[in-house]
């Protein structure tokens, strides 16, 4: 068995792919993750909590005995209708950390052992990501 301690699941929006290789640099994951890449994120995992996320965290733990998820959503993102879906980045941040604490609590219901870590992505207007960790 091949192990690795961590799986991100993260949005596919391209805006934010240097910026995640760079916090995973930063963090020393590169070789200790598995990379879960959906619209959305972990939106999925609401709409279908046995749906394709769910099922890439059960074959991330079974396959590499992951242990930790880190869930990673991030602002203006288009599965949520964007900046233009809320009334400032404010609510749009509270809706985001709300969003994923609930998603944080169906992954850890089905799988108790493993721990899920929040982050949520800022993009500004140059689009510059800064990278949080949430809740």
């Amino acid at each position: 068995m091949h192990h690795c301690h961590h799986a991100l699941i993260r949005c596919m929006d391209f805006r934010l792919q240097k910026a995640v290789d760079e916090w995973m640099e930063e963090n020393h994951l590169p070789d200790d993750c598995d990379m879960i890449s959906v619209a959305g994120a972990g939106k999925d995992v609401l709409v279908n909590p046995d749906g394709f996320v769910a099922t890439q965290i059960g074959l991330s733990k079974k396959l590499h005995d992951t242990k930790t998820v880190l869930l990673m959503h991030h602002m203006d993102c288009g599965a949520y209708g964007g900046h233009s879906a809320f009334e400032n980045l404010e609510a749009e941040k509270e809706f985001q950390v709300r969003e994923m604490k609930k998603i944080k609590e169906i992954i850890e219901s089905k799988n108790s052992e493993m721990e899920v870590k929040m982050l949520l992505a800022h993009i500004d207007d140059d689009g510059e990501v800064e990278i949080e960790a949430v809740g």
